[in-house]
């Protein structure tokens, strides 16, 4: 077993400089290496050259644990990697006996299977099985590898259990809204803190002309110090421009703690009587996915994060959905940490199935709002109606307005559904809903502005059926 922790990539081949072949070895190799405890330092591309091959494995073997090189090692008079490595390395080239004794078995009847078996000489057979079996070539810290993915990948992956085990590189990152000059000053600091233990990198994502553009900040290390260097980047900057992969208590002190809005005080006033009426266990939520109850989940994650109780049981019954909502439900899921329930519609039969298999519901969050069908007479706390299960149905946002409810979603950054940026004010069915016409773009009609910027509220539910 070898010792191994850095490790260089030599790519050869013209066609990858030529931009013919899109290269994906590199990123594959990395992730593998990475999970083996080894740091890949330098990628380096040089053509069919064998001089330029020689230069530059004589120049990585000497600095790096190991080297690996992709391409060139085919029988065809371009394949001219063996040659650079034998003279990097000032070894001969050879007839591999063994190594063309495997050829005649597995090639049989093949000419010119000589010609595959030239290799550095000594170097030692390193045998892949997968769909198809084939060898490779180690010589000194050198691994030789074919450049087609279908081979060099199952090349690596019979490689990487013969290098030992490092401590594994640790991969993590925040994302921030805000560009990177401003924060420049954070990250210097950051940098010099961490030099020699975390790698920490910035990125600017999307384009200058697309709405909240953010900088993903990288870290990379051992797993304690990536940890400490992002919970100690995060303590510099405004919570409220980090944007977090999951819901985090910090997230529920900032709107419990300080939202002076009647309307925002009013809901969670409804949700602390809900919660202390009813057992948490006791209590879930009808999720559809649209902005409403995105609200209700984000304020209800806000009072279980602070109360430490999990969040509610959230039951969906799709009915012809989006695929764009498909995602978004899967996402939140993730997000908020939730047990999510599928059930098939109509939704009076869900609920009938969902309280037969957990008979110990008793109250239902939902996002209805003055205005919703069917939503006239309700009140903050309203039993279900005649022929329906037995429920309490919780309305929490009942008497909050169209622009309350984007108001609070774009001030505290709430995840939400991405049809509402292309021009969906109400979304229904997939088959019965289309973009508020209203919200074309008088600049560019093929289009269609985001939700939150539909002045004529009482629209709201234009464009559906």
């Amino acid at each position: 077993m070898e010792h191994v922790y850095t490790a260089g990539l030599i790519v050869i081949g013209d066609e990858i400089l030529r931009g013919q072949i899109v290269d994906t070895n590199t990123s594959y190799l990395a992730r593998k290496l990475r999970a083996t405890g080894v740091k890949l330092c330098k990628v380096t591309v040089v053509p069919d050259i064998v001089e330029e091959i020689a230069q530059e494995v004589s120049e990585a073997s000497k600095k790096y644990s190991i080297v690996f090189t992709s391409g060139g090692v085919g029988p065809t008079h371009d394949d001219v990697t063996y040659e650079g490595i034998a003279k990097a390395l000032e070894l001969k080239l050879e007839v591999h006996q063994e190594l063309l004794n495997f050829y005649k078995r597995l090639l049989s009847g093949k000419t010119e299977l000589e010609r595959l078996s030239i290799v550095p000489s000594p170097c030692e057979l390193i045998y892949v099985n997968s769909t198809e079996d084939y060898a490779v070539i180690k010589t000194s810290n050198i691994y030789i590898l074919p450049g087609s993915p279908k081979y060099f990948k199952p090349a690596v992956d019979t490689i990487m259990p013969k290098l030992s085990k490092g401590n594994p590189l640790y991969f993590d990152y925040v994302d921030i809204e805000s560009d990177e000059l401003s924060l420049l000053k954070i990250l210097d600091e950051q940098v010099r803190h961490w030099e020699g233990k975390v790698n920490i990198g910035s990125y600017p994502q999307g384009e200058s002309n697309i709405a909240n553009p953010f900088v993903r900040i990288t870290f990379e290390g051992l797993e304690s110090d990536v940890t400490e260097a992002k919970k100690k980047l995060i303590s510099c900057i405004p919570m409220n421009i980090v944007r977090s992969k999951r819901f985090s208590i910090e997230q529920a002190e900032l709107i419990i703690n300080n939202s002076k809005e009647e309307y925002v005080q009013n809901a969670i006033d409804v949700l602390k009587q809900c919660y202390d009426k009813y057992n948490a266990n006791e209590i879930f939520l009808s999720f559809n996915g649209g902005k409403d109850c995105t609200v209700v989940l984000h304020l209800t994650a806000c009072i279980c994060a602070l109360r430490n109780v999990s969040p509610p049981l959230c039951l969906y019954v799709p009915t012809d959905p989006f695929p764009e909502m498909e995602t978004f439900i899967e996402e939140a899921a993730n997000y908020y940490g939730l047990e999510l329930i599928r059930m098939k519609p109509p939704l009076r039969l869900a609920l009938d199935k969902l309280l037969s298999n957990k008979k110990y519901l008793k109250a239902s969050l939902m996002g209805m709002r003055k205005g919703d069908p069917g939503a006239e007479k309700l009140e903050a706390f309203s039993f279900t109606d005649p022929g329906w299960p037995n429920l309490m149905r919780v309305n929490p946002i009942l008497d909050w307005s169209y622009s309350q409810v984007w108001q609070f979603i774009r001030k505290h950054k709430v995840p939400y559904c991405s049809l509402y940026d292309k021009g969906y004010t109400s979304i229904g069915t997939k088959t019965k809903t289309l973009p508020n016409p209203l919200l074309k773009d008088p600049q560019n009609p093929s289009t269609y502005l985001p939700a939150y910027t539909l002045s004529e509220v009482s629209a709201e539910r234009h464009g559906r059926e």
